[in-house]
């Protein structure tokens, strides 16, 4: 034999090794699969209806692109073994009630008629054919099986137990291999918020010693704030919580109207339309705040404000808000030492990004 050739049959019967280990370890792991989903259904039988004691499968349901015959043979086999151990039924096999995986043709003397029978009992495509097997052998029920196989959950095979007179399903289980139980949802009415946004107010009239001058400009509230929610009511998704933040006040012309103020109050949620599962909360709220402003720095004095907005919920975590915030009282911040106030115009709006923790 030439010596070149040796490396290649070596590299050949390697990959043909590992290609076989690799079927063999695949075919233990459907087994493993197999076992973990058909051990489900020991402690599944004792409601099966006591009148019903005779009983075979006739209806296999599954994809042929993922599912090879000789797996769900293997499962209907595994089904049947304990139904025979864990209860007491009776499996029959009439071969007119065997699932096939065959094309058949039935001739008559003017029709022909070709059914695709994959998957099915012969006995099947005819109502009174499958009534009279099931009577000739005293069948109690007709049983279906569906098999899917899913990359988490391993396989998940449904059965159902059919009575051949009304077709009506009088037992049904699902077996899973690897049951995967759903998050529990974590109440995110308890929430912790931080609202970072701007403000645009109008600047109206300063005043020096009880002589008011107009000086109308735009002012910039940059704004920051914490707020602590909690649910009043889950089931019409409405909250309640605290707020505190830091305002800082820009003049767009001059520093007149520069101040810092910090705000306490309190907040209303109400979410509008159904909760959206995705982000496990209502995609546009009703909000309402009440606050009150406290002046710092150079000015003295309050101001009591309330806002309704509307906050629309992008992710579970990022949220935008617009509002309109309205100066109940305390329009006017005086000047520290000195005998000069500034005074705001009552209306303004406001755009902020919510972050939700």
């Amino acid at each position: 034999m030439n010596v070149k050739v040796l490396p290649v049959i070596r590299v050949i019967a390697f990959l043909f090794f590992i290609s076989l280990m690799g079927r063999n370890v695949f075919a233990q792991s459907d087994a493993v699969l197999v076992e973990k989903a058909v051990a489900k259904l020991q402690d599944m039988t004792s409601d099966i209806p006591s009148d019903v004691r005779r009983v075979t499968v006739y209806r296999l349901n599954y994809n042929e692109n993922y599912l090879s015959e000789e797996t769900v043979g293997y499962i209907v086999s595994r089904i049947e073994q304990t139904f025979r151990e864990y209860s007491a039924l009776t499996i029959i096999s009439p071969p007119e009630l065997k699932p096939t995986n065959e094309l058949k043709i039935f001739g008559r003397d003017s029709t022909i008629q070709i059914s695709n029978t994959k998957g099915r009992s012969l006995a099947e495509s005819n109502s009174e054919l499958l009534l009279e097997t099931a009577q000739k052998y005293s069948l109690h029920a007709l049983i279906e099986v569906s098999v899917q196989k899913k990359a988490i959950e391993g396989f998940i095979i449904n059965i159902r137990m059919i009575r051949p007179e009304s077709q009506e399903v009088v037992w049904v289980k699902t077996l899973i291999s690897n049951q995967v139980f759903p998050k529990e949802d974590i109440d995110k009415g308890k929430l912790i918020f931080i609202n970072v946004g701007v403000e645009t107010i109008i600047g109206e009239s300063f005043k020096v010693d009880s002589i008011t001058t107009d000086a109308e400009q735009q002012i910039l509230n940059f704004n920051a704030s914490v707020t602590f929610r909690q649910p009043i009511d889950n089931s019409v998704s409405s909250y309640f919580g605290i707020r505190s933040g830091l305002n800082i006040y820009k003049g767009t012309q001059d520093s007149l109207y520069n101040a810092t103020l910090l705000n306490l109050g309190v907040v209303f949620h109400y979410g509008l339309g159904e909760e959206n599962e995705s982000i496990n909360a209502n995609r546009l709220l009703l909000t309402l705040d009440a606050d009150v402003r406290f002046a710092l720095t150079k000015y003295e004095g309050s101001i009591f404000t309330i806002s309704p907005g509307l906050q629309f919920n992008f992710t579970e975590s990022i949220s935008v808000a617009l509002y309109a915030r309205n100066i109940i009282s305390g329009d006017e911040l005086r000047q520290k030492d000195v005998n000069q106030s500034i005074t705001f115009n009552r209306l303004s709006y406001g755009l902020q990004c919510v972050f939700r923790f």
